[in-house]
């Protein structure tokens, strides 16, 4: 059988599937359970100092949208969204850190591992935070920089608000760094410029990985009411923003290779997506929109999935299928020339093609549709549409 231990910054992780700091996470018996399904590990919900914050999750609300945007009220398509509006973890410190030690407790006896998330309003308050939550035996602390809620709320400066000025985040980034002697990993927003920039800048002052993304801000109107869904913007993510999250693991991954560990998050529903974050460059794959849909146990069928699979395709590590897809990632200028080919015999003539070519490559036959080679650039598009497996190739052109 494959190994599917990871070293994440120096922590060995008996497999990568890490359920994200949320709601499933929000307490000792959350986490319990998350951890009964043979997750890897977990991240509790964010401790914070804030009560601005902690008053907002009592208000927590949420919905998963189809993929017109509308609530879904029973069947979850694969692509929804998680549109919800919350906060950070119900209990002030004092309160929350006996359920980070209990569950710590627990999780050595499943040997899963227990991160702390940790998030401030001011600079020595994150700093006090991290000690606190270190001091509770945590193996890793996040700092929650990506978390859109705080940008709803003026005056609360935390989550995404420090984590759009890339000097104050970094300098929050050292001090807790030099204060605490367990790893940190920043998790990041995505609603700014450059991520690559300010991932090498937070390896700089001390950060031993970046998670890779937080939730954005959006703003669904109800047509029928003509109120706003859930009374206004809300953090949005779930499995429809895959490509997006991908897009930043990917990045990273190519401009500092293993220099600085990555978390994959936002976006994963099942172990394919979990694959996909690896191929990535994702050391581990934190998840939480799906467990929210389908339960706790949702969980240990993707560690199981993912188990199946790499057994399947004789992977016998994560590393040797970690950053492949990367790797392998061609810039436009290098990328081969290609053709569209028709299948005569596959072909039904259902003409779709037609309709999806624009280059006046796809042409009306009498019984089937063929190509003016002079004119295809291999797009993909007829490839795209055609209904029938293996009537249209596309094929590198000689």
């Amino acid at each position: 059988m494959p190994s599917m231990e990871v070293n994440f910054c120096g922590v060995s992780i008996k497999n990568p599937v890490v359920a994200a700091s949320a709601e499933p996470t929000l307490n000792a018996h959350n986490m319990k359970k998350c951890i009964d399904t043979g997750a890897g590990g977990i991240i509790a919900k964010t401790m914070t100092d804030s009560p601005a914050m902690r008053e907002l999750t009592t208000r927590s609300k949420w919905r998963f949208l189809n993929e017109r945007h509308e609530v879904c009220q029973g069947k979850v398509p694969r692509a929804f969204s998680l549109y919800g509006r919350s906060g950070l973890a119900l209990e002030p410190p004092e309160e929350f850190l006996p359920e980070i030690k209990e569950t710590i407790g627990y999780a050595a006896e499943h040997k899963a591992v227990v991160i702390g998330s940790i998030a401030s309003t001011e600079m020595q308050g994150w700093v006090e935070l991290g000690k606190q939550i270190e001091d509770a035996g945590v193996s890793l602390i996040e700092l929650n920089f990506g978390c859109p809620h705080p940008k709803l709320m003026p005056g609360v400066r935390t989550g995404m608000n420090v984590g759009q000025d890339f000097d104050y985040a970094c300098e929050i980034t050292q001090a807790v760094a030099e204060a605490v002697s367990v790893p940190i990993m920043i998790k990041v927003t995505p609603q700014v410029t450059d991520l690559i920039e300010f991932a090498g800048r937070l390896k700089k002052v001390g950060a031993a990985a970046v998670t890779l993304t937080n939730r954005f801000i959006g703003f669904v109107p109800d047509i029928e009411t003509g109120k706003p869904l859930i009374y206004g913007q809300a953090g949005v993510g779930g499995p429809w923003i895959k490509p997006l999250t991908l897009r930043w693991i990917n990045e990273v991954r190519r401009a500092y290779k293993d220099e600085i560990f990555i978390a994959g998050t936002n976006g994963a529903y099942d172990w394919r997506d979990i694959v996909q974050f690896i191929m990535s460059g994702a050391h581990i794959v934190e998840m939480c929109s799906a467990v929210m849909v389908f339960g706790y146990e949702w969980l240990g069928k993707q560690v199981r999935g993912l188990e199946k699979f790499m057994n399947e395709k004789g992977y016998e590590t994560i590393d040797q299928m970690r950053g492949i897809a990367s790797d392998a990632a061609m810039a436009y200028a290098y990328m081969p020339r290609e053709k569209a080919r028709v299948n005569p015999d596959l072909c039904n003539y259902c003409r779709r093609c037609l309709k999806a070519c624009f280059y006046q490559a796809m042409q009306d036959g009498e019984d089937e549709t063929w190509v003016q080679e002079d004119n295809c650039i291999g797009c993909g598009g007829c490839y795209s549409v055609c209904p029938v497996p293996g009537a249209i190739d596309i094929v590198i052109h000689q």
